[in-house]
């Protein structure tokens, strides 16, 4: 009777009972060993009840929109695709997939006009205009235009997407372009300027102020702005709308004239 009355003032806690439980655990796994000898540290603490958690069941879209995280996977896979240059495979992911989803429209859009689908790329762009991803939509809806000469459709779709979401540099680049191909350079230099406050890593927009001073006959801002940003001096001086299309499809990446829709960020979106 003693001993037992001795055993039972020891009986532990729940809380003593839950860490003898892990320790236990942590104590008989690192007795095990891997093809590249005993188990780490690191891999023992990742046992621990406050650090291993299961993977999350669910994932939020741009518009709040609840989906299976698997789903979420699959999209960011299809984005690394278009980022690949691989639209074909996107839209056929898309297709097989199904999702129903601003953010699958919006890289439906993306991936049919990347193979030139304008129709089909459209479609899934003016899905997109009810919804939290509107901007996209219109500035799709733009780039499709003017890739077809409707440039003053493009420029009127872009304001619409510069009014629906004013803090995207990509939106207000293209804005830009748009505008110093109107003939309107000083707002396009205004245009240039946002994009580079917004992100100061944005080259085309830098090379794009310099052809806008330019054109609007500011040689000498021109030419600070190219000191400045480092774009190719050759561009200060150039005045015509025909040298300016030219050379936004060619010259390097970094450094060439925007069109609209081209990229200068790592992107989204």
């Amino acid at each position: 009777m003693r001993m037992t009355t001795t055993l039972n003032k020891r009986t532990p806690s729940p809380k003593m009972r839950r860490l003898w439980l892990v320790t236990g655990v942590v104590l008989m796994t690192g007795c095990s060993s891997t093809p590249d000898g005993p188990t780490s540290m690191a891999a023992l603490g990742a046992l621990s009840p406050d650090i291993s958690r299961a993977a999350p069941k669910q994932s939020v879209g741009p518009c709040g929109r609840r989906y299976d995280a698997e789903i979420g996977v699959e999209l960011s896979l299809i984005q690394r695709m278009l980022d690949d240059d691989k639209p074909r495979s996107a839209a056929a992911h898309l297709e097989a997939g199904d999702y129903g989803l601003p953010l699958a429209w919006r890289l439906e859009g993306e991936a049919l006009r990347a193979v030139g689908d304008t129709v089909a790329s459209d479609r899934a762009y003016e899905a997109l205009l009810g919804t939290c991803l509107a901007a996209d939509g219109y500035r799709g809806l733009a780039r499709n235009a003017f890739s077809e000469g409707r440039r003053e459709q493009a420029l009127a779709l872009m304001r619409e997407a510069r009014q629906t979401r004013p803090i995207d540099p990509r939106i207000r680049n293209d804005l830009g372009y748009l505008l110093m191909l109107a003939g309107d350079n000083r707002a396009a230099a205004e245009e240039f300027r946002t994009t580079l406050e917004l992100d100061p890593g944005h080259e085309q927009a830098a090379a794009n102020l310099v052809l806008a001073l330019s054109r609007s006959g500011q040689r000498q801002r021109a030419a600070d702005a190219a000191r400045h940003f480092g774009v190719d001096a050759r561009l200060v001086g150039v005045r015509d709308s025909a040298a300016a299309t030219e050379l936004s499809a060619s010259g390097s990446a970094s450094r060439s004239v925007s069109r609209p829709g081209a990229q200068a960020e790592s992107e989204e979106s």
